[in-house]
């Protein structure tokens, strides 16, 4: 069936469940649409992204793009209405995925077909990558694999324009003691109080700040200790999960040195763990729990073009340009690779992505795909 409008489009997403790993059904809704909408192509690729090509001669490459991949919806009795159903109720469009973020991906197709009809010079592609939720390699093997010069990531940022987020590492703290009767605690090791020492210690951590990312922190988010069954041992063994939000510039390695500094040597041993991610060719691939940090340049000449994109977009529909940063990680570092600047818009409020409540304004849908019109105008030569 053709498509009417971004709208139409989202809710056909919504509608077709994209768990990480899982993609598929999802990706050929989407595929279908940009061919119906005029693309010169559109096909999945190798690692299972859907990728849409409209070449317009000699000229520059921009990447729209997003993901496909969602998180689980969960019970579907503690949502306001049917998390698959793309239900449009109270102006709102409801569902997983309707915020994080298959809306952005519709008003990107829409968008772009009406940027070539308008008239561009260069390549626009549209690309739905897979596994962003669990690893990010859908978004490496983009850029990997495909030649652009600019990226516009669609993650959602209520319609502001966005230059960065923090990175995250989850470090794990292993203490180890000796197993003792609590009645005679001396003849143990208490690796528990190994472990709140080194807790009270990252209150004390001296931390970098960025001017416009805040500063880095390094929360401390579980604590386990073994065994675990009774409460009258001494444990000879705690762990402590920290969630570190870094800076650009701050590496693994760096955030591991710096933990490290916080306990006596050989009281524990500091590693970023790591889980096994499906692979959509088969087979599994470990990636590590981290994520680094994302920032453009405010001053860079791509921010320039978004922010006088956007300016006019959101001008003609009543409303002013706000910009900022995402306070989550996204797949910006990766699109990033070789320098190619990524700047972020998109519909839909940030706080409800992952939620219950899930859904993004009906109204916005339309500003977002004209926002993205002229984001391909304004980087591929077009008249606005």
């Amino acid at each position: 069936m053709p498509v009417r409008s971004a709208l139409d489009l989202a809710r056909e997403l919504v509608a077709t469940p994209s768990p990480s790993g899982r993609e598929e059904a999802a990706a050929e809704v989407l595929i279908d649409a940009m061919r119906a909408l005029g693309f010169d192509s559109a096909y999945r690729d190798e690692a299972g992204n859907a990728v849409g090509v409209i070449a317009r001669g000699e000229g520059p490459t921009l990447l729209l793009t997003g993901h496909l991949d969602t998180v689980d919806p969960g019970d579907p009795s503690e949502w306001p209405h049917p998390p698959l159903a793309g239900e449009v109720a109270d102006g709102r469009l409801w569902g997983r995925g309707t915020v994080d973020m298959k809306s952005a991906l519709a008003c990107m197709a829409v968008g772009a077909a009406a940027a070539a009809a308008a008239g561009v010079r260069g390549t626009l592609i549209v690309a739905g990558a897979v596994l962003e939720e669990v690893s990010g390699l859908g978004s490496m093997h983009l850029a990997s694999t495909l030649d652009y010069d600019a990226v516009v990531l669609g993650e959602p940022s209520d319609l502001r324009l966005k230059l960065g987020h923090k990175g995250r590492v989850e470090v794990l703290a292993t203490f180890t003691g000796r197993i003792a009767h609590a009645a005679r605690p001396e003849l143990g090791v208490n690796a528990l109080e190994a472990a709140a020492r080194f807790v009270t210690a990252l209150g004390r951590l001296e931390l970098p700040v960025s001017d416009v990312l805040g500063p880095a922190t390094a929360t401390p988010t579980r604590l386990r200790t073994a065994p675990g069954g009774t409460t009258n041992v001494v444990p000879g063994a705690a762990e402590v999960v920290v969630d570190v939000r870094t800076l650009p510039g701050q590496g693994v390695e760096d955030v591991l040195a710096l933990l490290r500094g916080l306990v006596p040597d050989g009281e524990a041993e500091l590693s970023v763990p790591s889980s096994p991610v499906a692979l959509p060719g088969g087979g599994t691939a470990q990636r590590p729990h981290a994520s680094p940090a994302y920032l453009v340049d405010p001053g860079h000449e791509a921010v320039g073009k978004a922010r006088a994109a956007l300016g006019r977009a959101l001008r003609a529909a009543g409303r002013e340009l706000e910009e900022g940063v995402w306070w989550f990680c996204t797949d910006a570092p990766h699109l990033a690779a070789g320098g190619r600047p990524v700047v972020g818009f998109g519909p839909g409020e940030e706080e409800l992505a992952h939620t219950t409540r899930e859904s993004v304004r009906v109204d916005d849908l339309e500003v977002a795909a004209q926002a993205y019109r002229e984001l391909a105008l304004a980087f591929l030569g077009g008249s606005p």
